[in-house]
């Protein structure tokens, strides 16, 4: 993470880190190699799938005049979710104490349908920064000591973990890049916070995007699609800034800085 200038591979965050920010326990952490700054994710633990069913997710897409206004409860719609609280889980507890349960809670976006790249990328803030269209809100991809959320913090098998209530993804799970354009290309899975759309994990050709493919703020634009951008399987996995406008408010149910509890974004 950089809060200095955006950078290829890092998130440039509006907030520096905090080191004193709730979060997952280090000592504990065995598939991290801290010292080549590395970590494994088929050795990572995450909370299964069990009994917890919550109500049904939503999402709903409109366009009026230039806007395209979203509206999600903040639940998977295609239901798949982990077994919460995770504080049944105790050797899971033991790595990341976070007692939150997801609910739902209504979040609303108003994006540009023609947005602009602004003069220079701004930093990505707290809190939610996009929704896919499985209903759930993106968050950034640091925890909130500024650290790699997705090899930090425990996760359920869906790619998903709540701050207090609020239900959210640090990054785009496979199953959700589920739609291809012509030529092997991802579909849309989701908007950022300055209405543009980030694809899944292929580009053109259908060729898995890497860090080396994208710019400083995770994204590129070819043909027809514009400026857009990818979810990778590199660090900062959405997006580094944002290229063009962040709307200041996209919810009445935003995440707290912090977090709460969990201490995510």
């Amino acid at each position: 993470m950089t809060i200095a200038a955006p950078a290829i591979g890092h998130l440039y965050s509006c907030t520096g880190k905090n080191p004193n920010a709730p979060g997952s326990v280090e000592s504990k952490i065995t598939w991290i190699d801290f010292a080549d700054k590395t970590w494994n994710f088929l050795t990572k633990l995450w909370l299964p799938q069990g009994t917890f069913s919550p109500v049904t997710g939503t999402y709903t897409e409109t366009i009026s005049d230039d806007n395209r206004l979203i509206s999600v409860n903040n639940l998977p719609v295609d239901g798949k979710i982990g077994d919460w609280p995770m504080t049944n889980y105790a050797k899971l507890t033991e790595l990341d104490p976070n007692p939150g349960i997801p609910t739902s809670s209504s979040f609303s976006f108003s994006y540009s349908t023609n947005p602009t790249e602004a003069p220079s990328p701004t930093c990505v803030s707290l809190g939610a920064i996009g929704v896919t269209k499985n209903g759930v809100i993106i968050s950034n991809a640091a925890d909130g000591r500024g650290e790699d959320a997705v090899a930090r913090e425990i996760v359920d098998e869906f790619g998903g973990h709540p701050a207090r209530s609020d239900y959210h993804y640090h990054f785009i799970p496979e199953r959700l890049d589920s739609e291809s354009l012509s030529g092997g290309h991802s579909g849309i899975v989701g908007y950022i916070n300055d209405g543009f759309p980030i694809y899944g994990y292929k580009g053109e050709g259908g060729t898995e995007m890497s860090n080396d493919d994208l710019d400083l703020c995770h994204g590129h634009k070819h043909g027809t699609l514009g400026y857009h951008y990818h979810a990778t399987l590199e660090y900062p996995y959405t997006v580094g800034c944002y290229m063009g406008t962040s709307i200041s408010s996209s919810s009445n149910g935003v995440p707290p800085p912090g977090g709460g509890p969990l201490g995510a974004p």
